[in-house]
């Protein structure tokens, strides 16, 4: 009898985790894993950080090493792409004509990066930064350039940003909206950035729409609605998208992802989902999200490895996240979309504070800079749903442990 067979679509934190987990809890069948890239499963939160900066080799990017995989009997099938999956039958499409079966399918494919049209002749100017690929190319071109645009006032915009900006170059952020990170953060976190950047040196143009890139002899023009730019490159940061094409086209449910149940479950029984390319319930948000996070992604893994061997695991967890600039960490629990209050904790202008988000004196996310404990225990009091006095929350005096009684 031959042995039970997970594939695994995607070479990302999600895909990695979930091979391991299933390892890890003594499944015995076979695993292979299909990555279209040309390396073994990477962290991609350090890309726009301390891989682009130079200070950290591409061999520690990888979660394990080809070592790990070898004696785990997970096989990684590299440089390949499916085409396509067969529900009905059980069995995926490969590049090369060649077909797989399965027992258990997991899609987790990730996101790409949303494009913007240029003209072919400028497309080696203009980046975006997914992959280690994109990194190295990036980097070679910083090497013989002195002004960068980033298209895009989000958090990897700004992260990739203030690295560019600490090699020397000069960097302008084009964004269209009234203020960078309009869409994920609160006035307080956007006018705390936008001065940080501006005291760097970065250039922010924010109320300004992109109307097209052209090349010239100085290099790239970016035409603004207030505006030309030039620079040497440019680097475009406005958003990603989830690979779920693959889902849909097999008759899978999407909707801005793959939607799967709290055991990551897709609609269909044998197809499991995991990170960011799902669309998921959340249990203290009472509604389905997708979340593009290192946490999402490992915590998915382990209930789609749970889901497999038939444990009963649910995924119920707060999201969090984080951003590095400068010399900055700013960590995010919670989504910001229903509150009717904010705390301050601490100093801006010392770049410690925390700046918590309220909905009838119970925590609803918060955003921390330079503040691990402030952090942690917004993750505490958002779970337990604890009711807290803003008047001792905002107390610097009263540690952050004691302010509940």
């Amino acid at each position: 009898m031959s042995k039970e067979k997970t594939l695994i679509i995607g070479g990302g934190q999600a895909a990695c985790q979930t091979a391991t987990s299933l390892r890890s809890k003594g499944y015995n069948g076979e695993i292979k894993i299909y990555c279209s890239e040309n390396y073994l499963p990477y962290q991609r939160p350090p890309l726009s950080k301390k891989f682009l900066l130079g200070e950290l080799e591409k061999e520690r990017l990888f979660f394990k090493p080809e070592k790990f995989y070898n004696e785990s009997e997970i096989s990684i099938k590299l440089n390949s792409y499916v085409q396509g999956i067969d529900a009905k039958n059980k069995e995926i499409f490969l590049d090369d004509n060649e077909t797989e079966n399965y027992d258990n399918l997991v899609i987790a494919t990730g996101t790409k990066p949303r494009t913007i049209d240029v003209e072919k002749k400028i497309s080696d100017k203009v980046f975006y930064l997914r992959s280690i690929d994109d990194v190295i190319r990036i980097t070679d071109k910083i090497k013989n350039s002195n002004k960068v645009a980033i298209i895009g006032g989000g958090y990897i915009g700004l992260e990739v940003a203030a690295v560019i900006n600490n090699l020397g170059l000069h960097v302008t952020i084009v964004e269209m909206a009234s203020r960078i990170l309009e869409r994920v953060t609160s006035e307080v976190i956007s006018s705390f950035y936008s001065k940080i950047h501006a005291q760097a040196g970065v250039e922010l143009q924010t109320n300004t729409s992109v109307e097209g890139i052209l090349g010239n002899e100085k290099g790239i023009e970016v035409i603004t609605s207030n505006g030309s730019i030039i620079s040497d490159f440019v680097i475009v940061g406005i958003g990603v998208l989830p690979c779920d094409t693959i889902a849909s086209d097999s008759g899978i449910e999407v909707n801005n992802g793959i939607i799967v149940d709290e055991f990551c479950r897709t609609s269909n029984d044998s197809i499991f989902s995991a990170g960011d390319c799902t669309m998921h319930p959340n249990i203290f948000y009472n509604k389905n999200i997708r979340l593009e996070s290192v946490h999402n992604a490992i915590e998915q893994g382990k209930t789609v490895a749970a889901s497999i061997i038939g444990e009963k695991s649910v995924y119920d967890q707060v999201p969090w996240f984080w951003s590095d600039q400068y010399e900055t960490k700013l960590q995010i629990v919670g989504l910001l979309d229903n509150y009717d209050d904010i705390i301050v904790r601490g100093d801006l202008e010392k770049q410690s504070f925390a700046v918590f988000y309220m909905k009838d004196n119970r925590i609803v996310a918060s955003d921390c800079v330079n503040r691990p404990a402030e952090h942690m225990m917004s993750r505490k009091f958002i779970s337990e749903k604890i009711i807290v006095e803003k008047d001792r929350l905002s107390d610097e005096s009263i540690p952050i442990r004691e302010v509940v009684h």
